[in-house]
């Protein structure tokens, strides 16, 4: 998604970005950073009143964080004096956050489909929100779902998204402060016409919990280094689980 452009009172919010199903995939390192966005322009969504989220943090733990603003417009569209954030992570993923003076609060555009994503990024939770578009809202039944398992082998859908390399990204933040959970993702409902995916082929990382849940963590084409990542793994005892190593056939 792409949230600046020329000025045209509306943006496009992309088209789902399909890769083909697999099984379901766990993240324990590799948290992606965010980058400050280059501008260039008018700013579409300082003029964009539908944000996605409203928050009410404290602006200087934020800029503790995220950094200082990267911008202000004094007018705000009417709206009073307006500081911006805009970053595009590493994973792809485009978030712009606008603080208002007037109200203290902050407002945060990305795409409805991609508000939990981006709010991990932000690292707010429930507690920093006041609304989110898809309050109330039933997750998709088709796309990539980024589900959580605890130690007694529940499991629980976060959300569902149509890309699946954001799921992914989301899970790995998750995962980052998980205490006794863990999170995965996997395909749901019957995927839209694919593009052609490059085959992988290598070894697969395979994490394994006390229930004979399998999740795969990661692929390498070379064996020594992913049986290496996997005795490193299992040599920080989590969640009871064990990790191997499987090869992964060509064009799988």
């Amino acid at each position: 998604m792409e949230l600046l452009a020329p000025f045209s009172g509306t943006y496009d919010r992309g088209a789902a970005a399909w890769r083909g199903q697999s099984v379901p995939l766990v993240f324990l390192a590799g948290v992606p950073g965010m980058k400050p966005l280059p501008v260039e322009g008018p700013l579409v969504w300082m003029y964009e009143r539908d944000h996605d989220v409203l928050a009410h943090v404290s602006r200087a733990d934020f800029e503790r964080r995220m950094g200082p603003p990267h911008g202000r417009d004094l007018e705000g569209d009417g709206l009073g004096p307006t500081d911006w954030w805009a970053w595009r992570a590493d994973c792809g993923l485009t978030v712009a956050v606008l603080y208002r003076e007037r109200t203290g609060r902050f407002h945060v555009f990305t795409g409805e489909e991609e508000i939990d994503h981006a709010l991990a990024h932000l690292a707010w939770w429930s507690r920093e929100v006041e609304w989110r578009a898809d309050e109330g809202r039933p997750l998709a039944k088709n796309g990539w779902a980024v589900y959580r398992q605890d130690d007694t082998g529940n499991r629980h859908d976060v959300t569902v998204m149509p890309v699946r390399s954001h799921a992914e990204c989301l899970a790995r933040l998750l995962e980052a402060r998980a205490h006794k959970q863990w999170y995965a993702v996997e395909a749901r409902g019957t995927p839209p016409p694919q593009w052609s995916a490059r085959p992988r082929e290598g070894w697969a990382v395979i994490r394994q919990d006390e229930h004979g849940n399998r999740a795969e963590v990661l692929v390498h084409p070379s064996e020594e280094v992913a049986r290496k990542l996997a005795a490193a793994y299992g040599s920080e005892p989590r969640h009871k689980q064990t990790y191997f190593v499987v090869p992964v056939a060509p064009g799988v």
